[in-house]
Order: C-alpha cells, then sequence, then structure tokens
C-alpha cells in the first residue's frame, strides 16, 4: 500500500482581516454587551447606555478618540469578570457574529487557507474575542486589544493602547518579522481609513465595503474594492437552514 505524498508545505504569506464590517457586518463590541446581557454579566440598563454609545460611534465614524471612550466604556462593564468566564463568554459572542458574517469575506479567508496561507485576524475588539473568532474560523490566530488581567480577573482596564490604526501595522510587521516573511508577499483586508498603515504596510491590500476616505484612496492606488450587500447573509442563512432541514430529515 503505497503512502500518501506528503502535504506540500505552507507558503510564507500571511493575510490580515480587520473584524468590524470588514468580516462580520456589525460592531464586536456590540455583540459582546449583547451576550453579556444574555449570561448576567452586565444589567439591561448597562446594555442600553453601551448600545447608545456604539450607535454615535457608528454614525460619527472610526475616529480614534471615539474608539477609545467607546471600548473603556464598555469594559469597565466587565471588570471584575475572571478570564475564565470571559472566554466562555467569547464562544457565546462568536455565535452571534457567525450569523452576522460576510460569506464573500469567509470565502477570502478560507482561499487563503486552502492556499497555505498564514490568516490573522486583526481588531482593536479584545483579545479574548479576536482569538476565540479566529479559532472558531480555522485561522492562524487574533490579534485584539490586551486586557489587563490580575489574579485570574479581568481588572476593567487594557494591558496596552488599542489594537488600532498605526498599531495593527505594527504589530503586522513584528509577527512578519517574527516569521520571516515578506510584507510585499502579503494581504491586508480592511473597511477603514485608519487601517491605512496596515493595508501600505502589505504587497496587497482590498477594501471591502470602504468608508468614503478608503474608498478614494483605493481608487487612486489601484486597489481591489469590494462592496457587499446584507442580502448575501442573508442568503448564506438559508442555505444554512436548508441544509440542516435537509440533514434531519
Amino acid at each position: 500500500m503505497s503512502e500518501e505524498p506528503p502535504a506540500p508545505p505552507a507558503l510564507p504569506v500571511a493575510a490580515f482581516f480587520d473584524i468590524d464590517k470588514t468580516l462580520v457586518n456589525g460592531a464586536s463590541l456590540l455583540f459582546l454587551a449583547r451576550a453579556a446581557r444574555t449570561l448576567g454579566i452586565v444589567s439591561l440598563r448597562d446594555l442600553v447606555r453601551f448600545g447608545w454609545e456604539a450607535v454615535k460611534f457608528r454614525h460619527r465614524g472610526e475616529h480614534l478618540g471615539v474608539l477609545d471612550e467607546v471600548r473603556d466604556r464598555g469594559m469597565r462593564l466587565l471588570g471584575g469578570v475572571s478570564a475564565e468566564r470571559l472566554h466562555r463568554l467569547a464562544a457565546s459572542v462568536v455565535q452571534r457574529m457567525r450569523l452576522r458574517m460576510w460569506p464573500e469575506s469567509q470565502e477570502l479567508l478560507r482561499a487563503h487557507l486552502a492556499a497555505g496561507h498564514e490568516v490573522w485576524l486583526i481588531s482593536a475588539t479584545p483579545d479574548f474575542l479576536a482569538q476565540e473568532l479566529a479559532a472558531s474560523l480555522g485561522a492562524t490566530g487574533g490579534i485584539g486589544t490586551g486586557l489587563e488581567i490580575e489574579d485570574g480577573v479581568f481588572t476593567g482596564r487594557f494591558s496596552g493602547p488599542t489594537m488600532h490604526g498605526p498599531e495593527k501595522a505594527a504589530a503586522a510587521r513584528k509577527l512578519l518579522a517574527e516569521r520571516g516573511y515578506d510584507p510585499a508577499d502579503c494581504y491586508a483586508y480592511s473597511d477603514s481609513i485608519n487601517d491605512l498603515p496596515l493595508l501600505t504596510a502589505m504587497g496587497t491590500a482590498v477594501a471591502i465595503n470602504p468608508d468614503r476616505e478608503l474608498a478614494a484612496r483605493a481608487a487612486q492606488a489601484g486597489w481591489r474594492t469590494l462592496r457587499l450587500d446584507v442580502r448575501s447573509i442573508r442568503a448564506e442563512r438559508r442555505r444554512v437552514r436548508a441544509a440542516g432541514r435537509r440533514q434531519e430529515a
């Protein structure tokens, strides 16, 4: 009996995917707040207050100062929660997020994995959520904003700056340097002009549902631009439900 040939070695290529609005149609912090309410970690009053802040964030745009404010308010709600419980919370959040993911973005992610590339999710969302979502997708890993954990409990503060803007580019460059990868061979996907440092650091940049400023920059640079429609998410849900019914039959 002949042995199967060994799998081809993974190519020295990495792809970085932003999460909010790029991979998922929505704000991960809001998904997190809702799941925390369902599990009794935060009150309905806290959820309503945080939801209002998230709405203002969406209307005012992803400005760094606004993002930091919303992020800090949301994370203070989780202060005192054990790290173990946060990871259980993340598993619940991911179930909700998977229902709102762009099928086209998922297909891009899977194509990179099929080609033997590393795939990293990189986001301002808390690191435990980025890691959990990455694991659920079979991605290489998730890079998010680090939490301050003391004696196994989250203090309500972050351990460093928000993983946003220049911080994303710096984290990606560091990771590639550690692996000996050439950024010119790598990819970045995002919807926001704030991720321009990351997009310009990689050899191939793709704008997914870009904001106005990123759309203009992408057109100027000749980057690929994908504009997705929420109807594709609804169609994917219908497909999954239909497949489930066929299995039950």
